[in-house]
């Protein structure tokens, strides 16, 4: 019995638009590769690229896209296709499946004169629909997780998916045999020949007669290891061996074309095991035994940073699916959107802190751009809609304004997605946190205009920093008291009980403009007893560049006494709250200095003002240490509320939205 064992590496999950990684990375991982290939004609190695991985090498090493070509001709290596981004495909529309993978194939093909014939997929996830797409680009075979596989079923023999009389090949990537450089050659191969004689024991008899295949892919660091143990020079030797007779070194193409037998197999939605352990709890990993695998859109339901990112995806899709006019604008609109499409905005990735936003937020800047060059190619005119467009069963308001665009929820009344069209991101990305990670929970989603009434011990606790109040008004469901599209116009109320004891309703009106928005509040005591309590509107913005390495990219200006300061922002205002400093601000200016973007909020009458940064630490992929994730600086305007019985109180904030012009930054030293 001899196995055919087909060795890949897999794609770049770290930022492959970076030309100095890429760089790097070809000095580390692919040079060496390329020589060890050369000088070992029998060892055989898959590649899967992104596409502006491979583009990056055509343009900079076009000698190592020679040697490429050469290994091929010796039928020696194979270049898989996919997506040219990497995205997860379940997530797309059909043509944006079918238009990423074409790209792919092409930029391949023009390169070493060889298209693709299989692929393989981020994060091996897959749904059943995507067979259809394959087979239409001429893919015959997909590389896919073990753990997708049905456990009756032999994953040693190539398997055989069919729908609606179309069918592809699957071989099954067996990452629990996956060496490492302190394990012995002999103790490997043993390794590989026992897998194959367990699957046969469980697998009808003319299944065992067909080509058996282990498909093991690498990482980068892993492929360096062996490669630099020199674990990988003893394979080839070993297997090179004339006494060899139990395993050949392949690669998948040979594989699929020489089997003559298939295992049928119907393979459900799921994604890679390394993956699939994330989304059962919330930043933990957990192994699950169930007979159902676990897909990405469970993934999405346990992240809400991701289903955010993959509403204002699905969104821009459909604009640009929906352009008409200038080709040209739509063919570059769509490269944005494509671009943004990256996996590792929807996942975690290999390097950085698990979700990771800097991610998300590169891919809200494409999205921005795609809707940009969009706009351009019709008429644009400015507007406030309403449907449902999170899929959360309740109606969401999408204000579409000259110079940014909004996503107001009925839960809490607030603004959770707030993009400028100046290419700056998601400002309302912002993750709440764990006590596993930050010390405590936070009981809300943090958003724009966040709305809070305290008590004062609650809001003493408040201006700490500290998760308090029970969720009145920040969680509830609001609901419409009026629409107007014309008058761009949304006015929204609830109804609360205070203290458990005390009825209280608040109505709010959200006027959009070109410049900002008019947030208007009118809180009633509809209680038989009077009412006193702090009355607070919180607004976090989440960091959106991530080169400042101390997180710290926002400038406070407020204006007291008709006075303009600076202040500290480093730190929370906990000390500037106790000297009274912040009691009676006319108006503030928040300022987003690597992006050079200001937002101006000015209430009708003085308040208070609260700010702090807050840090967020997540763990990272490959380690499991805590590392910084994201930042937001949440500020709040308050007011101390006393009401009679049957009184209403009214508050106005108008935000503006300025952008300043980019100043060089200095370093301090």
């Amino acid at each position: 019995m001899s196995v055919h064992i087909c060795f890949g590496v897999k794609s770049s999950m770290i930022d492959s638009f970076q030309s100095d990684v890429l760089e790097k990375e070809y000095q580390n991982i692919y040079k060496p590769v390329a020589k060890f290939l050369y000088s070992h004609p029998a060892f055989c190695l898959s590649f899967s690229f992104n596409g502006p991985q491979f583009e990056f090498y055509r343009r900079k090493h076009p000698e190592f896209i020679e040697i490429l070509q050469m290994l091929i001709g010796r039928k020696q290596i194979e270049i898989l296709g996919g997506g040219f981004y990497d995205p997860v495909f379940p997530l797309l529309f059909p043509r944006d499946r079918t238009g990423q993978i074409e790209l792919l194939s092409s930029s391949i093909r023009e390169a070493v004169g060889k298209r693709p014939r299989g692929l393989s997929m981020c994060a091996s996830i897959w749904e059943s629909s995507l067979l259809s797409c394959f087979s239409t680009c001429g893919m015959e075979f997909v590389m896919l997780d073990e753990t997708l596989v049905p456990p009756e079923k032999n994953t040693c023999i190539p398997l055989i998916m069919s729908d609606k009389g179309k069918s592809i090949i699957i071989l099954p990537v067996e990452n629990s045999l996956k060496p490492q450089p302190n394990v012995q050659i002999s103790g490997f191969i043993d390794a590989v020949t026992a897998k194959v004689q367990k699957s046969q024991r469980n697998s009808e008899p003319h299944i065992q007669s067909g080509e058996n295949v282990i498909s093991i892919q690498f990482s980068h660091k892993e492929l360096k290891k062996l490669l630099e143990s020199g674990w990988l020079e003893n394979l080839s030797t070993v297997i090179s061996d004339e006494k060899n007779e139990k395993c050949i070194l392949s690669i998948p193409s040979n594989v699929v074309k020489n089997s003559v037998v298939f295992q049928p197999v119907f393979i459900p939605a799921g994604m890679s095991g390394e993956i699939a352990q994330w989304a059962i709890k919330p930043y933990k990993a957990v192994k699950t035994t169930s007979y159902f695998p676990v897909t990405i859109y469970d993934f999405l339901q346990l992240y809400p940073q991701s289903r955010a990112l993959y509403d204002r995806m699905m969104y821009v899709s459909m604009l640009v699916n929906q352009s008409h006019g200038d080709k040209i604008r739509k063919k570059v609109a769509r490269d944005k959107l494509w671009e943004a499409q990256n996996g590792n905005s929807f996942i975690c990735t290999a390097e950085g802190a698990f979700v990771n936003s800097s991610f998300r937020q590169n891919s809200y800047k494409n999205l921005v751009e795609a809707e940009k060059i969009v706009r351009e190619c019709n008429e644009f005119e400015e507007s406030v809609s309403c449907f449902d467009y999170n899929g959360d069963g309740l109606n969401e308001y999408i204000i579409r304004m000259q110079n940014y665009f909004a996503v107001v929820n009925l839960l809490g009344g607030a603004i959770r997605e707030f993009d400028l069209m100046q290419a700056s991101g998601n400002y309302a990305d912002n993750l709440s946190r764990v006590q596993e990670f930050e010390n405590c929970n936070d009981n809300y989603e943090r958003g724009l205009f966040v709305d809070h009434i305290f008590t004062d011990e609650e809001f003493s606790d408040y201006l700490l920093n500290k998760p308090t109040g029970n969720g009145v008004f920040s969680k509830m469901i609001y609901t419409e008291s009026k629409f107007s599209a014309q008058h761009k116009e949304i006015q929204l109320s609830v109804s609360a009980l205070f203290k458990n004891r005390q009825n209280v309703s608040l109505r709010k009106k959200i006027l959009a403009s070109s410049s900002g928005l008019t947030i208007q509040y009118i809180l009633k005591n509809e209680s038989s007893r009077q009412l006193k309590a702090k009355f607070a509107v919180e607004s976090s913005f989440a960091q959106t560049n991530f080169n400042a390495q101390d997180f710290n990219a926002y400038r406070l200006e407020i204006l007291t006494d008709g006075q303009k300061q600076e202040i500290d922002t480093k730190s929370s205002s906990k000390a500037l709250n106790a000297s009274g400093k912040l009691a009676n601000v006319e108006g503030f200016q928040l300022t987003d200095t690597d992006n050079s973007i200001s937002f101006m909020f000015e209430p009708n009458e003085q308040c208070g003002l609260s700010f702090f940064p807050i840090v967020f630490n997540r763990p990272e992929y490959t380690t499991g240490e805590n590392v910084p994730a994201s930042m937001t600086f949440a500020n709040t305007l308050f007011w101390d509320i006393n009401l009679e019985p049957g009184m209403e109180m009214e508050k106005t904030i108008n935000f503006s939205i300025f952008n300043m012009h980019k100043k060089r930054r200095t370093v301090k030293k």
